[in-house]
């Protein structure tokens, strides 16, 4: 079974031969928003055989110049100005948010699609040369919401979405717009589907009503989804924080993998009771909790619990695996859950 087929069996429940494995930090594609060169990326030892790539769209920037402490300063296409902190415990920084404090969209122009040309030929060219063996999973991050929260500021987007949800659902509806054009430039290099990464919730609980999310927002989300599937690809999507109280909207949804990152904030009783054998869950060992904080031994408990509980005879579960950057994860952590997923791809 070749690594294209493996992971549809797996979206699909039609029995791959073993445990799917998606990499994030793949050479040549990762470059960490935009922080590294994907170039100096090497394979975490034993992902080599990895049968998913995580590749990424994140933004298109002009650079302006450097702070006083020599931190770069770049502009993206939604007109927000990011600085890269020296210290690599974080990616970016928000400086300027282009409708902080803003009633209206009478001065603002969102950007064309055309811009990302670039990435999608840069990205086309490495998957043929290196990685036309491989299931390629095309992820817009951000989506919408991240987006929004950034061209408005967060404090601002939440008096609005209270004061005015309407001008706010015209921001993202906006948005999906865009992210609309992107699919497309998806398909046409060769990814088999396209994830969106966003952001409505906490670890608490989610940032506004779900109801309020229900009328202004489901639906945005559900039209892309079809529109992914109407181009012959799978969809799916990652959400932080907890999301239990939309995970039934989520269900219903043209949603082929739900994935996680922060396993911890949801739960995976949440998983197992309410999601497992109806829609595939794609899974790393959490990135706040365990990969961050935890011993080699607790991320192999946690990984080994993932595949016990979420996967079935039938597939429907793929790990992903990562030592990301700014920050990095401690080497041996990053080893034991790559160990641990193998033990299940033999």
């Amino acid at each position: 079974m070749n690594h294209i087929e493996r992971v549809k069996r797996a979206i699909e429940f039609n029995k791959p031969d073993f445990l799917p494995m998606e990499l994030v930090d793949v050479p040549k594609i990762y470059n960490a928003y935009g922080t590294l060169d994907p170039e100096k990326v090497k394979f975490i030892p034993g992902t080599e055989d990895f049968d998913s790539a995580w590749a990424t769209y994140h933004w298109t920037f002009e650079y302006s110049g450097k702070t006083e402490k020599g931190e770069v300063l770049r502009r993206d296409e939604w007109g927000c100005l990011q600085k890269v902190p020296l210290d690599e415990n974080s990616t970016y920084v928000i400086l300027e948010n282009p409708l902080r404090g803003k009633n209206n969209l009478e001065d603002y122009k969102f950007p064309s699609p055309e811009i990302t040309a670039p990435f999608f030929e840069k990205t086309e060219k490495t998957i043929k040369e290196n990685y036309a063996d491989r299931f390629i999973c095309g992820y817009i991050d951000p989506a919408a919401f991240l987006i929004a929260f950034n061209i408005l500021g967060y404090e601002h987007l939440f008096i609005k979405i209270a004061e005015d949800p309407e001008f706010v659902a015209k921001i993202v509806g906006s948005i999906f717009e865009y992210h609309h054009q992107l699919v497309a430039k998806w398909k046409k290099i060769g990814a088999h589907m396209v994830n969106l990464i966003d952001e409505f919730a906490g670890t608490s609980g989610m940032m506004f009503s779900p109801s309020l999310w229900r009328k202004y927002f489901k639906n945005f989300y559900q039209d892309l989804f079809k529109h992914i599937h109407q181009e012959g690809m799978y969809t799916g999507i990652l959400l932080d924080g907890d999301i239990k109280p939309i995970l039934d909207d989520l269900l219903e949804m043209e949603i082929d993998v739900l994935q996680f990152a922060e396993l911890h904030s949801v739960g995976m009783e949440a998983l197992q009771n309410r999601v497992k054998g109806k829609k595939c869950l794609k899974c790393m060992v959490d990135m706040k909790c365990v990969l961050a904080t935890g011993t080699p031994e607790d991320v192999e408990k946690e990984a080994r619990r993932m595949v016990g509980t979420l996967n079935t005879p039938q597939g429907g579960f793929i790990c992903n695996v990562l030592r990301w950057y700014r920050p990095q994860y401690p080497e041996e952590n990053v080893l034991s859950q790559v160990r641990t997923f193998n033990q299940y791809r033999r």
